[in-house]
């Protein structure tokens, strides 16, 4: 089985509706931030955007399998066909907890 990182880029104001939509499919988790992305397209900038010369995004991140991901990816298209989504796919090396046995709680 080969395992991937997906990671997406959207619009913070899409982002909820997509991680919504992410913990409602049995995934065994993801990590989430925001950033900033930086592009020659001004097209899709506002015009404030465009001055600043970036766009915030949230960006969202998990391993899978590299079936599972295409699969995804394909349901993301169909349940989101209006949002701005960009994404790239990894090779993952290797991944897991250093210490399993450590609460995250505080």
């Amino acid at each position: 089985m080969t395992e991937v990182l997906l990671t997406i880029s959207t619009r913070p104001q899409q982002a909820e509706a997509i991680s919504d939509w992410l913990l409602e499919q049995s995934l065994p988790g993801f990590t989430s931030w925001q950033a900033f992305g930086h592009s020659n397209r001004s097209d899709h900038l506002s015009l404030s955007e465009q001055i600043q010369g970036k766009q915030k995004r949230t960006v969202m991140s998990l391993h899978l399998d590299a079936e599972r991901a295409d699969q995804l990816l394909l349901q993301l298209r169909e349940t989101f066909p209006l949002y701005d989504i960009h994404y790239w796919l990894q090779p993952l090396l290797a991944s897991g907890a250093l210490n399993p046995g450590v609460s995250t709680a505080d």
